[in-house]
């Protein structure tokens, strides 16, 4: 029995990714917990399970922390080592570093910046000695010096799977639908979807929904992306059916 299969006794997607955020989000100092979320998120929400040849290998990693003269937390570590070449989940829009990109920015090792450059997360230098750091964002200002090192997460590993879930809701997956909308939270909840544990601080308004074969980032209250592992679990979110996206199909 996989790791995966111990701890996921629902039998539903959407049950998966629950429960295993659930327990990631409970326990501090229990990286392996975050890294089954990464693998229920590959193994139900892409194209593919991980694999081996999935991440980079310890001589690449040992190799940038050198180029850099730091060192790298073993959560930055352990994450490019199971996902870090898998560009579906980790760079979609804002990406995740790969480790030859690797570099600081006013004091802090940056793990993933935003796609037109506005905003950045990191781990302040001092705490790079620490295996799972507090991490922080920055956003790019007109202003530079209003900018600052803003608390994201008490844990690296949980930004990671962040990130990771930000971009797999992005992601291109032949056998799966996506949308966006302009909608509020409210249309979620009402859809019966269920909320799942805040990561990111109170401050940044976002907030994650999952439902049967749906998976929703709903940000700043307004803009939700949507992941359904079906073309029918779209349409019953967004309230389509298949004829109208047959005559879309044939259209294009």
């Amino acid at each position: 029995m996989t790791d995966i299969d111990a701890h996921a006794a629902p039998e539903t997607a959407a049950a998966r990714i629950s429960a295993a955020l659930d327990a990631a989000v409970a326990a501090p100092g229990d990286r392996a917990a975050a890294w089954r979320v990464a693998e229920v998120l590959a193994a139900d929400w892409s194209e593919r399970p991980l694999a081996d040849g999935d991440g980079y290998s310890d001589a690449d990693l040992d190799a940038a922390a050198a180029a850099l003269g730091l060192p790298l937390p073993a959560a930055l570590r352990e994450a490019l080592k199971l996902f870090g070449r898998r560009d579906d989940l980790t760079r979609n829009q804002d990406p995740l570093t790969t480790p030859e990109n690797l570099e600081t920015h006013e004091g802090a090792l940056l793990f993933r910046d935003e796609n037109q450059g506005v905003c950045w997360w990191g781990v302040l230098v001092e705490d790079l000695d620490q295996d799972d750091p507090p991490t922080y964002y920055r956003a790019d200002l007109l202003d530079k010096t209003q900018e600052e090192w803003m608390p994201w997460t008490d844990r690296l590993s949980l930004a990671l799977v962040e990130a990771l879930m930000s971009e797999t809701v992005l992601t291109e997956v032949d056998s799966m639908e996506k949308c966006w909308a302009q909608l509020g939270p409210e249309a979620l909840e009402d859809d019966g979807l269920t909320a799942l544990p805040r990561i990111q601080p109170e401050w940044y308004q976002t907030t994650w929904y999952v439902g049967d074969d749906l998976l929703a980032h709903a940000v700043d209250g307004a803009w939700i992306s949507v992941l359904a592992r079906s073309r029918e679990a779209l349409n019953a979110y967004t309230g389509e059916d298949d004829d109208e996206e047959s005559d879309e199909d044939t259209e294009d």
